[in-house]
């Protein structure tokens, strides 16, 4: 009888591992979402869809998975990622940081990250058309209003981190709130998502009050992140050989 049992079980563990290997990933992926940010995401009442929503659930239908959204600050994202709260979370960039509790999916879109300011601050501080001269007057005495949980390049990391560049700093998620910031002169700059701005050009009408300045401030590729604690390499792996990357938007005309 203990030898019968004993095959039973061993048998089972066989079948376990053996379902494991054919299908490494879950059934759900649990992924945090907030507000809209075209094309990426956009919320309507209860529907959520948008460029990258549509790539996660047609990637992860692929792999015979479902995508679950979960409202969530996006302030708790990652460390939610990082407790195995959720599964996935997407938009991301790569840092030594963030790998260490999660996995990166290959690139799937790059993502360009440019400056915008009031046409006055410009006026009185044209140097800022330069890169280096405007992280230079930065450091001295601009306001900036930013995600905090972004990162937009070591260089203006090192910025961000300056004592007095953080206490002028106003922390802000929402990209139309840090827009409305930089248009009533409450902050002298903002970072924006190229795509982004481009979007909003083309549904709202551009800002003529507003400059974007002639230079990247960081280019970087944008990867899905997975939590360590919920989702094995062997899943990732697999979900990287049906990902397919999302094709450039094309720029608005003048």
């Amino acid at each position: 009888m203990v030898v019968m049992r004993s095959g039973l079980l061993l048998l089972s563990l066989l079948f376990f591992c053996a379902r494991l290997a054919a299908d490494p990933c879950p059934a759900e992926f649990r992924m945090p979402y907030n507000s809209s940010w075209a094309p990426y995401v956009e919320v309507h009442d209860e529907s959520v869809t948008g460029t990258d929503i549509e790539l996660i659930r047609n990637l992860l239908s692929g792999a015979g998975a479902e995508l679950k959204l979960v409202p969530l600050p996006e302030s708790r994202a990652l460390s939610q990622l990082a407790q195995g709260q959720v599964d996935i979370i997407f938009a991301a960039s790569y840092t030594k940081e963030r790998a260490e509790y999660a996995w990166f999916s290959k690139a799937y879109r790059t993502e360009t990250n440019q400056l915008i300011v009031h046409k006055q601050l410009l006026q009185t501080y044209p140097q800022i058309n330069d890169k280096a001269g405007f992280l230079a007057l930065a450091a001295r005495r601009l306001a900036g209003a930013y995600n905090p949980k972004g990162y937009y390049g070591e260089e203006f990391e090192q910025l961000k981190q300056l004592p007095q560049v953080m206490q002028r700093s106003l922390a802000i998620f929402d990209a139309e709130q840090r827009l409305e910031l930089v248009l009533s002169q409450r902050a002298d700059y903002s970072i924006v998502d190229s795509q982004w701005l481009l979007q909003r050009q083309a549904q709202q009408g551009e800002l003529p009050a507003l400059a974007v300045l002639p230079f990247v401030l960081y280019q970087a590729d944008i990867h899905l992140m997975f939590s360590k604690k919920t989702i094995t390499a062997a899943c990732v792996k697999k979900l990287n050989a049906l990902l397919k990357p999302l094709k450039p938007l094309k720029p608005l005309k003048p």
